[in-house]
């Protein structure tokens, strides 16, 4: 059985018979996983917690404002391998598909009163392999060995968009999810009151060599408001997005863009 068609067998399999965890250990040890390392990803090996993504993010932070957080963030996670291939779209669809990669991490809040960022993940869907989709699995928790784990506040989840599209269904329901574990808000040393969030960062350019960051998607599950925040010459400016563009029935089996 060639490799690729091991993984997809593992997948068809596990997605009926094996928990995500056991899942994850086990493509990793067929060699499903990209098997090129990536400065700043972690992928778990066997034997480690998939519910736990290892933090701080080394080289990234602290920073005093979640602002200056998601500003250094949103470029950072757009310059990793195949982060945006909407470039690719016109000349190479299949190229796009077959390479696009979403990575993502959760920016959090210390004890501190910093802002710091987890390690990236790359890890997508098992059922990906199958449908083509693209995702990213993103661990319900921080380890970050400097505190308890009930010291850190999780306050956005983090993400690229390669192809720069609209935040998915699954985005959304992950957010509500994870608002079920999380705080729905926490409140900083200067009485800022800040909430949980989900974002999907995107480019625009067409030189993969230097994406620039034009903006980002963010939906907060306490509102149940999707905003829309764009960067021109410098300056950002939001806009918000009719819930009848994205809060309309769906099947119930959605799958990530």
């Amino acid at each position: 059985m060639r490799l690729h068609e091991c993984c997809r067998f593992a997948v068809m399999s596990g997605t009926r018979q094996f928990p995500k965890r056991l899942l994850v250990s086990i493509l990793i040890g067929l060699g499903c996983s990209s098997p090129k390392p990536v400065e700043g990803v972690w992928r778990p090996g066997p034997g480690e917690d998939a519910e736990y993504i290892p933090g701080p993010l080394k080289n990234f932070g602290p920073f005093d404002t979640y602002t200056d957080a998601i500003l250094a963030a949103c470029p950072m996670i757009l310059s990793k391998p195949n982060a945006t291939v909407g470039y690719l779209q016109n000349s190479n669809p299949e190229l796009a598909r077959r390479t696009a990669t979403e990575y993502c991490a959760w920016l959090y809040y210390t004890p501190e009163h910093k802002y710091e960022m987890s390690m990236l993940t790359d890890l997508s869907r098992p059922e990906d392999l199958v449908t083509g989709k693209k995702s990213c699995i993103l661990p319900p928790f921080v380890s970050d060995a400097r505190y308890a784990p009930g010291d850190l506040r999780y306050i956005f989840a983090l993400h690229n968009h390669p192809y720069g599209s609209i935040l998915s269904p699954q985005d959304i329901q992950f957010i509500k999810d994870m608002a079920s574990i999380h705080e729905w808000s926490i409140k900083t040393k200067d009485a800022r009151q800040i909430m949980l969030s989900i974002i999907a960062f995107f480019s625009r350019s067409k030189d993969p060599a230097a994406p620039s960051c034009d903006g980002f998607y963010q939906y907060v599950p306490a509102t149940r408001s999707m905003t829309l925040w764009t960067q021109r010459e410098g300056q950002w400016q939001h806009e918000l997005i009719d819930p009848e563009i994205w809060d309309k029935p769906r099947p119930r089996r959605i799958e990530k863009q």
